[in-house]
């Protein structure tokens, strides 16, 4: 999200030729509409707001839904997906199924293979 478009690309064309086949990487990413300032998402205004008065704005996502595709023009493949409600259930549940800790919902990671 702190890389431009450009720089995103030539990070994953270097990952693309030096990876071996079988090669995972792991990265998170905003969705596109943050960068638009849609506040679809919990959290979403304050942090842009914050990563902006820091002087580190975010100029890069993905549009959501588009991550398999994002991958395959980078000749990776999606093993998995986590959104904020993913990862709320993975990490932040309790054994009784209360949220103990709200993920901001702009974030999410992707885990895949080359």
């Amino acid at each position: 999200m702190y890389l431009n478009k450009e720089t995103v690309d030539a990070t994953f064309h270097v990952i693309d030729g030096f990876a071996g086949d079988g090669s995972k990487v792991v990265f998170d990413y905003v969705y596109s509409s943050v960068l638009r300032e849609e506040n679809l998402y919990y959290g979403e205004t304050e942090v842009y707001q914050l990563v902006k008065k820091e002087n580190e704005p975010w100029c890069f996502g993905i549009e959501k839904g588009a991550i398999e595709s994002f991958l395959e023009q980078r000749n990776l493949r999606l093993i998995e997906n986590l959104n904020s409600e993913d990862l709320e259930k993975k990490f932040f549940t309790d054994e009784h199924g209360a949220v103990v800790g709200k993920i901001n919902g702009t974030h999410c990671i992707a885990y895949a293979r080359k």
